[in-house]
C-alpha cells in the first residue's frame, strides 16, 4: 500500500511540475531542475520517448516564441510516428547515435551525431531508432502567432540538413564586446528567415578556451544557448553568473541580455538557436 501511495504521489507530482500555469522562463536551467517527462507511442509511433526537459511547452507563455526545449532519447526499436505540424515549428538535433528520419515527402535518411531537422507548420515528421545505441536528440518546439501560415505551406523549406553540408560563419567580438572567434557551423541563418517563420536560425556553435560573447540584449527574439559539451560561464540580465556545462540551457527573450565565456579547458560547443514571435511586437 505504502509503494502505491509513493508512487501516486510521484506522479502528481511530476504532472504538476509539466502541467502548471504558464511562466517566465528563466534564463538559466541545469540539469538537475530538468522536469522528466516520459512518453508512449508518440504519433502512433512504438515505444518509449524518454525527455529531459527544460521547460514544457503547457508552461509557455503566450508570447513565448521557444515552447519547448528537452532532450529526448529513443532506444532501439522505437520511433515517433510520421505526423504533421499544424501551427509551430520543431526541429530535432541529433547528439549521438543513428536514427531514420522521414520528412514530409516521405523520404527517409539516416541521421548522425550534428544533423539537423525541422518541420514547420504543414510539414511532416517521424523519427526512429533502428541501431543498438541510444539515438540521443535535442527538441525544440517554437511557434510564431503572427504567421501567415497559408504562405508557410505554400512554400515548403528543406527539412534535413547533415553534419557534413551544414555551412561555416565565424563571427569576431561575437556581441559586440566579446573576446576572440565564435566559430558558428548552420543548417540555416536569420538573414535567409521569412518573417512568417518562427525558427529564424539553427547554429552549432564553437567558443574557445578564452573566448566570449559579450554581454548584449535581445529586441524582438528569443537565443536559446545549449551546451553539449565543455565548461563556461553564462551571465544574464541581472549581470548574475552561472557555471554551465553539458545539457546546461539558457535563454535570452525580447528585452533580456546575456553573455557567454568559455572558462573551462576545452572547446565549449553548444547549439544556438534565435526565433521569433510576433505576439512579441504587439
Amino acid at each position: 500500500m505504502r509503494k502505491i501511495l509513493a508512487l501516486t504521489f510521484i506522479l502528481a507530482l511530476i504532472s504538476s511540475i509539466a502541467y502548471s500555469e504558464p511562466v517566465k522562463h528563466l534564463q538559466c536551467y541545469d540539469i538537475e531542475e530538468f522536469t522528466l517527462l516520459d512518453k508512449q507511442d508518440v504519433a502512433g509511433g512504438k515505444g518509449t520517448l524518454y525527455g529531459e526537459f527544460a521547460f514544457v511547452r503547457d508552461n509557455a507563455l503566450e508570447e513565448d516564441a521557444i515552447k519547448e526545449i528537452g532532450f529526448m532519447t529513443l532506444k532501439k526499436g522505437d520511433f515517433i510516428g510520421t505526423h504533421k505540424h499544424a501551427d509551430n515549428e520543431d526541429a530535432y538535433l541529433i547528439i549521438s547515435g543513428k536514427g531514420i528520419f522521414t520528412d514530409g515527402e516521405g523520404n527517409s535518411y539516416v541521421v548522425k551525431a550534428g544533423d539537423m531537422t525541422i518541420a514547420r507548420p504543414g510539414q511532416s515528421h517521424g523519427l526512429a531508432n533502428l541501431y543498438d545505441e541510444d539515438l540521443v536528440f535535442l527538441d525544440i518546439i517554437a511557434k510564431n502567432a503572427g504567421a501567415n501560415l497559408e504562405a508557410i505551406i505554400a512554400n515548403p523549406t528543406p527539412q534535413y540538413f547533415p553534419a557534413e553540408k551544414l555551412f561555416d560563419k565565424n563571427v569576431e567580438h561575437a556581441g559586440g564586446t566579446g573576446e576572440g572567434t565564435l566559430y558558428g557551423k548552420f543548417a540555416f541563418r536569420r538573414e535567409q528567415a521569412t518573417e512568417n517563420q518562427a525558427i529564424k536560425e539553427i547554429g552549432l556553435m564553437t567558443l574557445k578556451p578564452g573566448d566570449s560573447i559579450g554581454l548584449h540584449k535581445h529586441v524582438d527574439n528569443e537565443d536559446t544557448y545549449i551546451i553539449l559539451s565543455g565548461e563556461g560561464l553564462f551571465i544574464d540580465s541581472e549581470g548574475e553568473e552561472n557555471i554551465v556545462g553539458p545539457q546546461s540551457v539558457t535563454i535570452a527573450v525580447a528585452g533580456e541580455s546575456h553573455a557567454l565565456k568559455n572558462t573551462g579547458t576545452e572547446d565549449l560547443i553548444f547549439i544556438d538557436l534565435i526565433a521569433q514571435n510576433h505576439a512579441l511586437k504587439k
